[in-house]
């Protein structure tokens, strides 16, 4: 396979975690014949069972390969040939999977060789957590300066194998600020930890992750409230929540709400202006509509801010109803579009 690429690493590391799985299997299906000689028949070979070995191969590649493609898909051709640090990290990994599943073929040809099982799998889980930690800061390098979603999609999902690796082991995308001097750091430490370094073998849910302390700010430029705006006074601005104007979330809050009757809100925004008659700005992708009264609890200081974004704690402004649009269609999918009782269904034909 061509090494040169993400591309052709990632189509390297999904075989080897295939190839890993087959002896695996294959070593699993010799020690159920030696231990079940009694009751062994044709139609019951035995092998194939469900351990955390199989669990972690079999889940393992193919999230590596859904991370890829959905970048693919996202910035194209770019994306697939990757830049050096993203290669370099994955060709590092590439090489400590081959050498567990080399082990693994060993063990599966050899009579009575030791399989160390849960050193495979510790290595297993730190190589698809690496490889996804590269994959989205590859992203983050070349999707700078485009309209599309800021972390890739898929490329921070841990199976519940994920606790038998220890927590700095479990690399994450880091941001933007921090991408250029933390992918290096990350690949050296990455690359130098074992599975001797594992602490617990026992298989447990990650542990819910506690709220953030609040801090003190004395210094008023640093004021943990937005300044007072169209008579509404000062806001808390430590939620996604506090760009919105106060009218909209009105709208938010309660879907049988109506929109106002007067012709411009509090703050100067203008509900039935001819933006909201501009078919082809609120014409959205799959055919949905953009109604009035979701630009309504849309609207924001600058803009409009997107409320389909606030379950993930946080969205930008867009100026004009055609950024909002635009943004909708990159980042949002028609099942999200569904949910929303105020994103009207497929336009009639």
């Amino acid at each position: 396979m061509d090494l040169s690429t993400v591309g052709g690493v990632v189509e390297a590391l999904v075989a080897t975690y295939a190839a890993g799985l087959e002896h695996h299997i294959r070593w699993q299906r010799r020690k159920w014949q030696e231990n079940h000689y009694q009751t062994r028949s044709e139609g019951n070979p035995g092998g194939g069972n469900i351990c955390a070995l199989s669990t972690s191969m079999s889940f393992s590649g193919r999230k590596i390969k859904e991370a890829f493609d959905g970048g693919v898909d996202i910035l194209g051709d770019g994306f697939a040939t990757g830049d050096d640090p993203c290669r370099e990290s994955m060709q590092n990994d590439l090489e400590r999977l081959q050498e567990r599943v080399y082990a693994l073929r060993r063990a599966a040809r050899a009579e009575d060789r030791p399989l160390q099982l849960f050193e495979a799998v510790c290595v297993s889980e730190s190589v698809r957590l690496s490889c996804l930690a590269a994959l989205a800061n590859q992203y983050k390098r070349v999707a700078v300066g485009r309209l599309v979603p800021r972390i890739l999609p898929g490329s921070y999902q841990r199976s519940r194998l994920s606790a038998t690796v220890p927590e700095e082991s479990a690399a994450k995308p880091v941001d933007d600020e921090d991408a250029a001097k933390g992918d290096a750091a990350q690949g050296t430490q990455l690359s130098s930890r074992t599975a001797t370094s594992i602490v617990s073998p026992y298989l447990q849910p990650d542990p819910p992750s506690p709220p953030p302390t609040p801090k003190f700010i004395p210094d008023d430029l640093q004021s943990t409230c937005t300044s007072a705006t169209s008579g509404y006074g000062p806001r808390p601005k430590n939620s996604v929540f506090s760009i919105f104007c106060p009218e909209a979330l009105k709208l938010q809050v309660n879907p049988r709400k109506t929109m106002p009757k007067r012709h411009d809100c509090r703050c100067g925004y203008d509900w039935t202006g001819e933006h909201t008659r501009d078919k082809t700005a609120t014409t959205a992708k799959e055919g949905f509509q953009i109604t009035p009264r979701f630009l309504g609890k849309s609207h924001c200081e600058g803009g409009f801010g997107c409320v389909l974004c606030t379950s993930s704690g946080r969205t930008e402004t867009y100026a004009n109803v055609h950024d909002l649009r635009d943004h909708i269609n990159i980042s949002h999918d028609k099942w999200q579009l569904l949910h929303d009782r105020d994103m009207a269904g497929r336009l009639s034909s």
